[in-house]
């Protein structure tokens, strides 16, 4: 809305802060006119809806201020042995208010999908007794359900004109975050040719929500090098979840001297 700032006093020169108020265009040539019928805008009016005026501008920039999220990458998952794997995301609320219907973008890279790549679904066989093998259906092991809210990949302005973005936007029924607390998201697809052991990732993402202005940032982590990848999630290699780099040095060593 457009306008100007009134004299209270109407005395042009009277520049004290609790004699000037916003007003709009037409509010304000009401207030500086002399109506001969209607009492018009009067002077304790008008400095009860400026100061009313304060307060709720003070709060809205006391809640955007509030609201502010911390993006950082915390593994990188083996999907395909020495070929392929995604990423894990935390996006976590470091701000004082919580935030609502939270949409991350991701800028893509032209080596980097936004779907990501899913486990091969192995069988279990078990020898048959007259000979040969019997197949007992999935290994659910190694089955993984399909990524009903992963990241989509959709054509946005938000970095480039026209650019790839992969998108994550969270579930309606579960669609806020609290102060302190975070969301983990996995997703995106990466080549281990294209980014192999220590190199360093790069991403540009852009995070919006309700009541918040768009929060732009840059999140980056070298890719784990030899044993790293074990140590960053052992469970998954099934080993023990507080297996040291000593332990394991230890282990690889043993199998090359045998």
């Amino acid at each position: 809305m457009k306008g100007q700032i009134a004299h209270l006093d109407q005395n042009a020169s009277n520049n004290d802060m609790e004699n000037l108020g916003f007003l709009c265009f037409k509010h304000h040539d009401e207030y500086d006119s002399k109506p001969n019928v209607s009492k018009g805008l009067q002077q304790l009016e008008v400095a009860q809806w400026r100061d009313e005026l304060y307060k709720e501008m003070e709060y809205r920039f006391r809640s955007v201020r509030a609201r502010k999220t911390e993006l950082t990458i915390t593994k990188f998952e083996p999907v395909d042995h020495l070929k392929t794997f995604r990423l894990n995301f935390r996006l976590k609320n470091v701000g004082e208010a919580t935030i609502a219907n939270v949409t991350l973008s991701i800028r893509l890279p032209d080596d980097v999908t936004a779907a990501s790549p899913r486990k091969l679904t192995k069988r279990r066989t078990m020898s048959h007794p007259l000979g040969g093998t019997m197949d007992m259906g999935i290994d659910m092991s190694s089955f993984e359900m399909p990524e009903l809210l992963g990241f989509s990949e959709c054509t946005e302005d938000f970095f480039v004109t026209g650019g790839r973005v992969a998108n994550y936007s969270m579930h309606p029924v579960n669609s806020v975050i609290l102060p302190g607390h975070s969301l983990e998201i996995a997703g995106l697809g990466l080549r281990c040719e294209d980014y192999p052991d220590d190199t360093e990732l790069r991403l540009d993402y852009r995070v919006d929500a309700d009541d918040m202005d768009p929060q732009h940032g840059t999140v980056s982590k070298r890719v784990p090098k030899g044993l790293d990848w074990i140590l960053q999630n052992p469970t998954a290699f099934d080993f023990p979840k507080d297996v040291t780099r000593e332990q394991l040095e230890a282990l690889v060593s043993e199998q090359h001297s045998d």
